[in-house]
Order: C-alpha cells, then sequence, then structure tokens
C-alpha cells in the first residue's frame, strides 16, 4: 500500500461516473500538494467542496503536503471572512468558481488536478479539524490525527463488507461522511459517486441505477424520504446522523429489501458500535469498550477517542454479552410530574399513524417551572388530526405527556446531518403557522411571485450571519407547488436535471418564478430583480 488511505491495487476505479483509478487519484492529490508547497505558510488548509471528484484529490494532496486540513460544509461570504482573517489558515480549496474572486486564500481545484507532483519522502502525520453538530450546545472544534483516522479507517473496512460503488448523501465535510463516504470506499477499492447535491429521492434512484450503487450511505431524515417513494432494491445501507427509528428500519428491510446497517457515533468519538437489525442491541466496534456512568450515561473508551474516552449525552443499559441498548440521550428525557418519557419515543409513536411524514417533539419552558412538550408534526393525505395524535400518545404514555401544543408544518427543519434544529423548531413555536410557509401569487400565465420573509423557518441555521434559502427547499416548497398548480395533470417529479443557483436567495427578496412545459419536461427560472439565481428542469409524471 503506498499511503494509509488507498488500496493495494491502484488500478481499483474511485470515481464514478468518469472510472479513474487511484493511481490517477494519486497523481492528482501529489499535483495539489505541489501546488501548496511551493507557499511558505502556516499549514492549515480549509477544504470546501461540493463533489467527490474535487473533494478526494484535494483532502489527500492537502495531506500529502503536511497540512492540516479543516473542512467546512461551505464557501459562503461570511466564511470566507472568518477564514481571510484566520491567519493559521494558508489556503481555500474549492469547487465554486466564484469563490476566487472574494478570497486571496482560495485556490479553485478544478484547475490544478492536472499538474505533475512528485512522492514526498515520507508520508507526512497529517491531521483533519471538523466542527461538532452543536445538537446539545455551542459547535466545537475537533482534530483527529491521522493515526486515529486511519485506526478506524482499518476497523470499518474489515466490518463492512465491501461494496463496488458508494453513494453518500451525507456532506463529506462530516465526519460521517468523510468516512464512509470517501475514506472507507477508497482503502476497500470501491468506487465513489461523485454528484453535486441531490434533492429528492428520484434522482438518489436514478444515480443509483446509472452508477450500479450497492452502498448507500445516508442519515434516518433521508431515508424516510426514500422509504416512501420507489427505489432500487437490495442495497447496503449504513445509516447514522441521528438514531434510526425501528419502524423505518423495518420499512426499509421490507419495502426495498434493504439490508441496513446502522452505526452510532460522534465526531469527538468517531464510530462506537453497529446494529444490523431493528431489534438488535448495539455492538461496540473492535476496539471500543463502553461503560455506564451512574447507571446509564455512556462513556466511551477509543483508539480513535481524543484523549482515548469521552463522556457522551446518550443513555444506556449494558448487557452481559458487552453490547448494550441505547435509551436515547439525556437531553431528550421529557420530565412530567415525577414521569418520565423520552422524547424520540414520542415521536416514534406519531410517525407510526398513518398520513404521518415526519414529527418531532419540542420540550421548553421557564426556568423552576414544569417542562412542557410541542409537537410538530408533518401530515401527508389522509393526516391525523389534533385528537387521533392525543389519543396515540394516551395510549403509550401517560397523559402527562400529551402534547400542549401541537403544530402542523410543511418540514421539519434540519441540518445537513438530518438532525433536527432545535433553535429553529424553538423559533418556529413563537411564530405564526404562515411563517413556514413560502408565499406565492399566480401574476400571468406560467408566472407567479413570491415574497420571502425574514422569520421564514428554512432560513434558520442555514448559514449563521447570512441566512440564505437551501435550494431543496426553493425545489420543494416553491418550484413543485406552482408546476402542480400549472400543470395538474402532473402528479409526481421523477427526476430533477440541470439545477444552476447562481446566486444565494436571501430573506425579503421578491422572485419571480417562470416555467414552461413540453412533454414530461418543466423548465423553470427564478428571477430576483435582472438576475437569473437559479434554473432547472423537472420531469414529470
Amino acid at each position: 500500500m503506498l499511503t494509509p488511505w488507498l488500496h493495494a491495487d491502484l488500478e481499483r476505479v474511485w470515481l464514478s461516473p468518469g472510472r479513474a483509478t487511484q493511481r490517477e487519484l494519486l497523481a492528482e492529490a501529489l499535483a495539489v500538494a505541489a501546488c501548496l508547497a511551493r507557499a511558505d505558510k502556516a499549514r492549515v488548509v480549509v477544504l470546501s467542496c461540493r463533489q467527490a471528484r474535487h473533494f478526494v484529490p484535494g483532502l489527500l494532496g492537502a495531506w500529502l503536503s503536511g497540512a492540516t486540513v479543516e473542512l467546512l460544509p461551505n464557501v459562503q461570504p461570511a466564511t470566507l471572512d472568518r477564514v481571510d482573517a484566520d491567519e493559521s489558515v494558508a489556503w481555500v480549496l474549492h469547487d465554486v468558481a466564484a469563490t476566487s474572486d472574494r478570497s486571496s486564500k482560495a485556490i479553485f481545484l478544478p484547475g490544478v488536478l492536472g499538474g505533475r507532483g512528485a512522492p514526498p519522502a515520507a508520508w507526512p502525520q497529517a491531521a483533519v479539524r471538523l466542527s461538532t453538530s452543536g445538537t446539545t450546545g455551542l459547535p466545537k472544534q475537533v482534530i483527529k490525527s491521522m493515526a486515529q483516522l486511519t485506526g478506524e479507517v482499518d476497523v470499518l473496512a474489515a466490518v463492512l463488507p465491501p461494496a463496488l460503488a458508494v453513494l453518500s448523501t451525507v456532506p463529506l465535510s462530516h465526519l460521517y461522511g468523510l468516512l464512509f463516504g470517501a475514506l472507507v470506499p477508497l482503502r476497500q477499492g470501491s468506487a465513489i459517486v461523485s454528484h453535486d447535491g441531490l434533492l429528492l429521492p428520484a434522482d438518489i434512484g436514478a444515480v443509483i441505477e446509472a452508477e450500479a450503487v450497492d452502498r448507500l450511505v445516508s442519515t434516518p431524515a433521508h431515508l424516510r424520504a426514500m422509504a416512501a417513494a420507489a427505489m432500487p432494491a437490495g442495497l447496503q445501507v449504513v445509516s447514522s446522523g441521528g438514531s434510526l427509528p425501528t419502524e423505518l428500519h423495518k420499512l426499509l428491510a421490507v419495502r426495498h429489501g434493504w439490508q441496513v446497517t446502522d452505526v452510532l457515533g460522534s465526531t469527538e468519538t468517531g464510530g462506537i458500535a453497529t446494529r444490523s437489525r431493528a431489534h438488535d442491541a448495539w455492538t461496540p466496534l473492535p476496539g471500543v469498550e463502553v461503560r455506564a456512568a451512574d447507571g446509564e450515561a455512556l462513556v466511551v473508551r477509543s483508539p480513535w477517542c481524543d484523549g482515548g474516552e469521552a463522556a457522551l449525552e446518550d443513555r444506556v443499559a449494558l448487557l452481559p454479552d458487552g453490547g448494550f441498548r441505547h435509551l436515547g440521550r439525556a437531553g431528550d428525557v421529557v420530565k412530567i410530574a415525577g414521569k418520565r418519557a423520552d422524547a424520540g419515543a414520542i415521536e416514534a409513536t406519531v410517525r407510526g399513524l398513518p398520513g404521518v411524514e415526519d414529527a418531532a417533539v419540542l420540550v421548553h419552558g421557564s426556568s423552576g417551572r414544569e417542562p412542557r412538550v410541542a409537537l410538530f408534526v408533518v401530515g401527508g393525505a389522509g393526516a391525523p388530526d389534533r385528537a387521533d395524535i392525543d389519543r396515540a400518545i394516551r395510549r403509550d404514555f401517560d397523559a402527562v405527556f400529551v402534547p400542549r401544543v401541537v403544530r402542523f408544518v410543511d418540514r421539519i427543519p434540519r441540518s445537513e446531518r438530518g438532525k433536527v434544529e432545535r433553535a429553529a423548531l424553538q423559533e418556529l413555536l413563537g411564530s405564526p403557522a404562515g411563517d413556514a410557509r413560502i408565499p406565492m401569487r399566480r401574476v400571468a400565465p406560467r408566472r407567479y411571485e413570491a415574497d420571502l420573509p425574514s422569520r421564514l423557518i428554512y432560513f434558520q441555521g442555514h448559514f449563521d450571519g447570512l441566512p440564505i434559502l437551501p435550494g431543496v427547499v426553493l425545489v420543494d416548497r416553491l418550484i413543485w407547488p406552482i408546476m402542480r398548480a400549472e400543470f395538474p395533470e402532473a402528479t409526481g417529479v421523477r427526476a430533477v436535471r440541470r439545477l444552476r443557483f447562481r446566486r444565494p436567495i436571501l430573506p425579503e427578496q421578491r422572485l419571480t418564478v417562470q416555467v414552461e412545459r413540453s412533454g414530461d419536461r418543466a423548465t423553470f427560472e427564478v428571477i430576483v430583480g435582472p438576475d437569473v439565481v437559479a434554473s432547472g428542469q423537472l420531469l414529470l409524471s
């Protein structure tokens, strides 16, 4: 093996589509390393790439140059301002052409990959710097050494069966996406499917079939949408980034024939344990030890955990064989009138009702008073009403856990990793219900206007200091409703093509949307002022 990251056979294909080999990948990584080595600067390199085609050689090249790599999910202006002011950062490697105009540190990776470089005398001991999700508090930075990363990859590559082609719906800038969507596939000699962001289950299904994908890396939030759609059968699936509900695990197995491996982990600890059946206990990964402090609090000892040991917010019940049952997170325990219930269990009960697409519980209340439970529900056709929800919760829980507030919304605000954004729910709790909807009006045939209020929930947490409308929201909550209104015979979307997001869409902007249709193809343009800010094509059912 020439590097700690590649397969022993460098003729293995690493990229799909494109069919580039690992030998070609190594050449591109050396070209990136040579580009970075020309500068006598600090040794932190920021990496922010949307496509694996650029992310992977950029990552390996930065490591080969001896740099610590900081992974960021975006190159928005606020992010670049912070990076430019950080004297420890030498360069920003990216694949968004306009970024180079906004930062003197930016290097456009596609322009570097055709160069040449020589192997270093010895493989440097580089590292990666990531940020936690901030689910239980403010995000914090975590540094993983190369020894920690390669040790974890060794174990994961031995635990998971080999795959021919791997598709990740999780950004590679997160530790889960980095490990399962990039490093483990490289070690196993699998092809990594590169894409520019997948919005809908139809898009994911089309890529799976086109690229012969046999392993899907995803999150419970993404998998829930896929469970309700027509998808290719028989995949290996890796799920993490949140607890995979038992009913969803079963649904994926029964409806699609998917073999799901659920992974428990965190940015601080890396992978902790796995399970492959919905009711199985968790089995710690080889080399990982778990114990319960104060009866339930999970403590993890692992060779790839910083400091060797970490205490988490998770609650567990240890079993005699070394496995454990996961009881939820400490912050998810609802305590009212001396009684206890798990918020995730309440959510699972509500999701089990016919017509419910998603649900989230928010525990709130002022200090010194009993907490209150608010429930947010996304309902489709035949969704239950408030009385149905109350009856279902009373059936499974004490009556004190019936929510004081039930709010029906268009979507549950979640991060890229599929985790519920509690701050956005809290904001929504105090907002008018209409703030979850984008107000729009028809001004001419096939032409609409939409105003974006600043309190729209989709701006929450995306991104701090520079809120922008996510592309998935634009397509799902604006373009598709307009298509349905304009072309009522259309019953669904088979695929999304030719998406272009040319400018950020900001709060308080007025959008003009123009749609056209030819057969089963419908095109759209989104205009702000004189500029087209987004465009694309939907293939309609």
